[in-house]
C-alpha cells in the first residue's frame, strides 16, 4: 500500500510538472503569436483607416462638385425661367400688337422698309415713304428708271388670321379663315376706290402688302367665289405681295436702275468715242501738213546746201585768199532746229 501510494505520488508530481512546462510552452506560443496578430492587426487598422481617410476625401470632392453642379443647374434653371418669361411677355406684346389695326399698320410698314432697304435701295432715291398722291396717301412708292413709281400699301388687317391660328377646332378655323377672306376682299375693294395706280407716272398697278405668307393660304381656306384671292386681286389691278414676291419686285426696280446707269454710261462712252474721232481728224490733217512742209523744207534744204557749197564757200574761199591779215572773215555755223515735243498717252 505504501509502495502504491508513493507510485501515485510521484506520477502526480509528474504530471504536474509536465502541465507545468505545458502551460509555459503554450504561454510562450500564445505570446508569439499574440504579437504577430497585433502586428497584422495594427497593420490592417492602418489600411483601412487610411483608405476609409481616401473614401471621405473623395466623398469630400464629390459633394463639393455636386454643389456646383447644382448651383449650376439652379442658375440654368433660373435663366430659362427667365428667358420662358420673356418670351412670353414678347408673345403677349406680338400678339396684342397682331390684334391692333394700328400696329399691325406701324409693323407693316417697318417690315417693308427693311424689305426695300434689304434690297439695296436708298430712301429719296429708289423710294419713298408716305408720298402723297391726288387719289391719297400709299405707303410707299418704288421708283423705276423710267420715270414711273409702283405705290405699295401696307395696312391689311390680320386680325382674323391670329385667331384661326389659335383656334382650337376645326369650326372655328373655318369661320375666321372665311372672316380673313372677307377682310383681304375689303381691302383690295377699297385699294381699287383709292385708284393709287391711276397717276400718271404709275404702273398700272398696286402693290397690296401681307407681312405674313401663311395669312393668304388661310384665308384662302375660306373663300366662296371660285378664284383665290390673288386672283380676285389682279383681276382688279391689285397686286398681293408677301415679303418673299415683293423682294423679288423690289430687286426688279433696284436691276432696272443699274441697267438704267449701265446705258447712260455705254451713251457717254460713245460720245466720248465721237469726240475722240472728231480730234483724231484734226490731228491727221496736221500730220499731213508736217509730210508737205517736210517735202518742201528737204527740198530747200537741197537748194541751201547746193547754194552753200557751190556758191557761198567758193566765194569765202577766194576771199579769204585776198583778205589782208587785219580783217577777219567769220563762217557762220549751221542753223539749229528746234522740234516740238510730243506728249505720252498714259494708261
Amino acid at each position: 500500500m505504501l509502495g502504491a501510494a508513493m507510485s501515485a505520488g510521484a506520477a502526480m508530481l509528474y504530471y504536474g510538472k509536465r502541465q507545468e512546462q505545458a502551460k509555459s510552452i503554450a504561454s510562450e506560443v500564445l505570446d508569439e503569436t499574440s504579437v504577430a496578430t497585433k502586428a497584422m492587426l495594427d497593420e490592417t487598422i492602418v489600411r483601412i483607416s487610411q483608405e476609409v481617410q481616401r473614401i471621405e476625401s473623395r466623398m469630400g470632392e464629390l459633394q463639393v462638385a455636386q454643389s456646383e453642379k447644382l448651383g449650376q443647374l439652379g442658375e440654368n434653371i433660373r435663366q430659362v425661367v427667365t428667358a420662358s418669361e420673356l418670351i412670353s411677355r414678347e408673345t403677349q406684346k406680338l400678339d396684342s400688337a397682331l390684334r391692333n389695326n394700328k400696329q399691325m399698320g406701324s409693323w407693316g410698314e417697318l417690315q417693308l422698309r427693311r424689305l426695300v432697304e434689304l434690297s439695296g435701295m436708298c430712301e429719296h432715291v429708289d423710294f419713298d415713304v408716305q408720298r402723297g398722291t391726288a387719289e391719297g396717301r400709299p405707303d410707299m412708292a418704288i421708283k423705276f428708271a423710267n420715270n414711273t413709281v409702283v405705290y405699295v400699301d401696307a395696312k391689311i388687317s390680320l386680325n382674323a388670321y391670329v385667331e384661326g391660328v389659335a383656334a382650337v377646332d376645326a369650326k372655328s378655323r373655318a369661320e375666321y379663315a372665311k372672316q380673313q377672306y372677307q377682310a383681304i376682299k375689303e381691302h383690295v375693294t377699297a385699294l381699287v376706290k383709292r385708284n393709287y395706280h391711276g397717276d400718271s407716272n404709275s404702273l398700272p398697278f398696286t402693290v397690296m402688302y401681307i407681312q405674313v405668307e401663311g395669312s393668304l393660304a388661310f384665308a384662302d381656306e375660306g373663300r366662296s367665289d371660285a378664284d383665290s384671292i390673288v386672283d380676285f386681286a389682279l383681276s382688279r389691278n391689285i397686286i398681293i405681295a408677301t415679303p418673299g414676291t415683293l423682294m423679288a419686285l423690289l430687286r426688279t426696280a433696284n436691276f432696272s436702275w443699274r441697267q438704267r446707269q449701265e446705258v447712260a454710261n455705254a451713251l457717254h462712252l460713245l460720245e466720248s468715242i465721237k469726240e475722240l474721232t472728231k480730234r483724231l481728224s484734226t490731228f491727221m490733217g496736221h500730220y499731213e501738213d508736217i509730210g508737205t512742209n517736210l517735202a518742201k523744207l528737204n527740198k530747200s534744204l537741197g537748194a541751201m546746201a547746193s547754194s552753200w557749197n557751190t556758191r557761198v564757200v567758193p566765194q569765202l574761199e577766194k576771199i579769204n585768199q585776198l583778205r589782208p591779215e587785219s580783217i577777219e572773215v567769220i563762217i557762220p555755223t549751221e542753223p539749229v532746229i528746234e522740234i516740238a515735243q510730243v506728249k505720252q498717252i498714259t494708261e
